[in-house]
């Protein structure tokens, strides 16, 4: 195995750490999980309560966390649609400590998500058993079908799994996030079968897909669906790490130095925010978009996700606004 080590910044309160490819690689496997069970009293729930015996399962391919309580029942529950003033035409804020919807609109609002597609192929990856030291390199398999959609990869890159998940989740990366099929060792057509039964198994009820990058208007999904997989990566310690880090510096065998890609999340690194899973999306018919799960300075977390905002700064506009309407709800 290859001793090199994966750079990039992981923020905690104050300590930056280096991550290797062993630590991380054995966070890859996942061991199956119990039922939850669901806390709190609903109002208009938008499916069945679980009742005992029928409680939503998470998939054995999660590592067992607490916090996808949210998705066997919390996140189906109807939230307030007054609240902060955003930009966005689909948002949706979840107490991730409280289990509860904080505020939502046009929530189950079926629409494109662009890149955050990559959420849902990534962990494709880890339910497919994808081997993140299979190498691979880049050919026509990993073409994007929309012409000029932007990749840091050229025909003949050879590259890691470690550095595709990375180029696909840091940088947004197209091809990157194509050349995770061939990580897990499938066709393009296979893997994106794969996506929509990982859909399926997270409850992703209002999902489909079509592409592994994003690039195709037939990606849909809904803000309310969209936080459920976010939740799952952040679930997930590499997935985690992986969607967080401000830079990826990636390792091509044919080429002489590695090249540094950096994150899309403008917000990494602002004080008083700690990201558990984040990722950008942008397409011309889905806006731009971002979706997250965050802790912040008064230690709250929180799921966030912005769809459909019509100006490049609006995202990052509204993501202020929500945080400071949920800051006053918690001195209030």
């Amino acid at each position: 195995m290859e001793t090199r080590t994966l750079r990039f910044m992981l923020r905690t309160a104050s300590t930056v750490a280096v991550v290797g490819l062993a630590g991380l690689a054995a966070w890859f496997s996942a061991s199956p999980v119990d039922a939850f069970v669901p806390t709190g009293q609903p109002e208009r729930p938008l499916r069945a309560a679980p009742t005992a015996g029928s409680a939503w399962l998470a998939p054995d391919w999660l590592p067992p966390s607490q916090d996808l309580d949210a998705l066997a029942y919390g996140m189906d529950l109807r939230g307030p649609e007054r609240g902060p003033s955003v930009g966005s035409r689909a948002a949706f804020v979840y107490d991730l400590d409280a289990n509860r919807v904080l505020f939502e609109r046009n929530a189950d609002v079926v629409r494109p998500v662009a890149s955050i597609t990559k959420l849902v192929s990534a962990l494709t990856l880890v339910r497919d058993g994808g081997n993140l030291e299979t190498s691979f390199c880049v050919g026509a398999a990993q073409y994007p079908t929309r012409s000029g959609a932007p990749s840091h990869l050229s025909t003949g890159d050879c590259l890691q799994g470690w550095d595709a998940l990375g180029a696909a989740l840091v940088a947004s990366d197209n091809r990157a996030a194509f050349g995770l099929a061939a990580v897990a060792g499938q066709d393009v057509d296979r893997f994106v079968e794969g996506m929509n039964l990982v859909s399926h198994e997270l409850g992703m009820d209002r999902s489909s897909w079509t592409d592994p990058s994003g690039l195709e208007d037939e990606n849909l999904s809904t803000a309310r669906d969209i936080a459920r997989a976010t939740v799952a990566v952040a679930s997930h310690p590499t997935l985690s790490l992986v969607s967080t880090a401000p830079s990826w510096d990636i390792v091509r065998s044919n080429r002489a130095a590695p090249r540094r890609l950096f994150s899309t999340n403008r917000l990494l690194g602002r004080d008083g925010l700690e990201f558990l899973a984040s990722k950008t999306g942008y397409t011309d018919t889905a806006r731009y978009c971002f979706t997250s799960v965050l802790r912040t300075a008064r230690g709250q977390r929180l799921v966030v996700t912005l769809l459909g905002a019509e100006g490049k700064m609006t995202r990052w506009a509204d993501m202020d606004r929500i945080l400071a309407w949920v800051d006053a709800q918690s001195a209030g």
